[in-house]
């Protein structure tokens, strides 16, 4: 099981997006596991299988007031934290993989890479009129001049992001 990155360390723009994803990811394990299909393959459900399974379940029950109520997830939030790292360690143990947690944050949100030499017109890397808690931005901007007239904007909040 690999160990997830430092709750600590996740920033308030990012944890709603990580509670939501592992919300998900708990609901699809629970429902996988003790759906009818699975309770005729399984000869049996160990006390170990079962026990991570009401762990699981207990997390996944803090983590709906943030995804599903309404609370507003926050960085100094210990149950919220605590609920996370345990429902991480559950469903990755119950699955035998790794939560490619990475992958999932870019899925839902936006990346962009922009490179040119000279800018001399107007360029505009995103355009949005909000950006929701669902949003996850990084844009690298490479560029090497910005001529006289030139302009370049890296957001525009013009239209809903997320």
């Amino acid at each position: 099981m690999s160990d997830p990155f430092t709750l600590a360390t996740v920033s308030a723009t990012v944890l709603p997006q990580l509670v939501k994803f592992v919300f998900e990811q708990a609901g699809k394990v629970m429902d996988k596991h003790r759906s009818p299909a699975k309770a005729e393959t399984a000869p049996t459900t160990g006390d170990q299988q079962s026990s991570a399974l009401a762990e699981l379940e207990q997390s996944a029950r803090v983590l709906r007031k943030y995804t599903v109520d309404g609370a507003q997830p926050h960085t100094t939030d210990q149950e919220l934290l605590n609920a996370l790292g345990s429902a991480w360690r559950r469903i990755e143990s119950l699955t035998g993989q790794p939560l490619d947690v990475a992958a999932a944050l870019k899925q839902r949100g936006v990346h962009l890479e922009f490179t040119n030499d000279d800018i001399d017109g107007t360029v505009t890397a995103i355009k949005a009129t909000a950006i929701t808690g669902k949003a996850n931005v990084s844009i690298r901007f490479n560029d090497n001049v910005v001529r006289a007239g030139g302009e370049y904007t890296a957001i525009e909040i013009d239209g809903p992001i997320g």
